[in-house]
């Protein structure tokens, strides 16, 4: 990817944020920089986030993000395969269980595989998806959360 069709991908991943947009733009760089943070006061110290680590609080709090707008985005920008590549994609799906969390949005029944203290194989909890492409031979990929 050269450097124009980088910025404008950063330019188009910004104007999905409807919210407190520079506070999570600024997150979204220092959390590819930043691969030891382990709290938002230590994710806070990257040299990418221009702020104050209680911003963070208040991005994940105040910000809005248009998630159609920003997978139209994602999806533009996903490499193509040249004439006679292939696209190789996969998909794997992960659950959370969180029984207990009533009062949390979205929760759905969950399988339970094979746990040994577990008498029920069902609970509530959420379920992620990862789609995977990759293109050709070499380490380069993208990874969209669905």
């Amino acid at each position: 990817m050269n450097l124009h069709t980088l910025k404008e991908f950063r330019h188009a991943v910004y104007h999905s944020f409807e919210r407190a947009g520079d506070a999570l733009f600024n997150t979204i760089d220092a959390l590819l920089t930043e691969d030891q943070a382990r709290s938002f006061p230590e994710l806070s110290l990257s040299p990418y986030f221009e702020r104050r680590w209680p911003s963070l609080y208040e991005a994940f709090e105040d910000g809005r993000i248009d998630e159609a707008r920003l997978k139209r985005v994602l999806a533009a920008y996903l490499p193509r395969p040249e004439n006679g590549q292939w696209l190789w994609t996969g998909v794997d799906t992960t659950g959370i269980a969180r029984p207990k969390a009533a009062t949390s949005a979205d929760r759905s029944a969950q399988h339970v595989h094979n746990l040994p203290e577990c008498d029920k194989p069902v609970t509530y909890g959420w379920q992620f998806s990862t789609l995977v492409t990759h293109l050709g031979v070499g380490p380069m990929c993208w990874i969209n959360n669905a």
